[in-house]
Parts: structure tokens; sequence; C-alpha cells
């Protein structure tokens, strides 16, 4: 129960909807400082993940202290300006089932959610944001 292995946990499920996905058009995963796309080269479309941890609190009193750590898994699905939404929207609904209201081995998520899209060098970024929490014991 750990920040690592609650990482581990969402990374895997997204690896694993990734390779479930049937195109055209190729799906390309890109996670911070581990594997970058290149926005002037790349084809459409592709997914970038992040997970961030940004909050928590005590949940026990006893002698056995018990932290609830929350955060989100964010998938920003970018597509090319002017490709229309139904790309995007297809490749949501495609991770969304494998992403939320799960119970992994560390990490348990909410419902996802779709936020705002932006435009940003030529590409439609489209983020879907699932809330996500794990309970690990403080020594």
């Amino acid at each position: 129960m750990s920040f690592e292995a609650a990482q581990s946990d969402l990374v895997g499920a997204v690896e694993a909807a990734a390779a479930l996905w049937v195109g055209p058009p190729a799906l390309l995963i890109e996670y911070p400082n581990r594997r970058l796309v290149d926005v002037d080269r790349q084809p459409d479309p592709y997914v970038c993940v992040e997970v961030e941890f940004f909050d928590g609190g005590q949940i026990s009193m006893g002698a056995s202290k018990w932290v609830e750590e929350v955060g989100t898994l964010t998938l920003v699905v970018h597509t090319k300006v002017d490709g229309g939404w139904a790309l995007a929207r297809r490749i949501m609904d495609h991770f969304t089932p494998h992403v939320e209201l799960k119970n992994f081995t560390v990490a348990r998520t909410r419902a996802a959610r779709a936020a705002r899209s932006q435009e940003r060098r030529g590409w439609n970024c489209t983020p879907l944001v699932v809330p996500v929490w794990f309970h690990r014991l403080v020594s």
C-alpha cells in the first residue's frame, strides 16, 4: 500500500485497455518523464496519462493509523484540430470501463468525468478525469 503500488495499478489498467484498442488509427500512450510524443510528427491520435496524488487524511484513531491518499488518473485524448469530436469520444468510451469504479490491488477509482477540451498546438486535448484513492498504514 504505497504511492508506487497505486500508480502501478493505474498504469497497468491503462496499458491493458490500450492493448485492447481496435484501430485504426493506432493509439500511442504518453507518460510524463517516460515516453514523450513529438507533437510535430505524431499522427493522430495519442493519449497522455498522468497520475497525481494531492490530498489525504487520517481515517483511524486506533493503535494502527490508516491514512487515505486521494488523487486523480487523468487521460488527455489528443486529436487533430478540425478532425471532429467522434474519435476523441470513441477513445474516451474505450478507456472509461477499464478505469472507473474499479478496485485494483491497491488503488480504487470513482466515476470518470469528462472535462472541458482545449486546443494546443494544433491538437484538441480532451481530458477524462478519474478520482482515485487508496489506504496506507502509517507505522
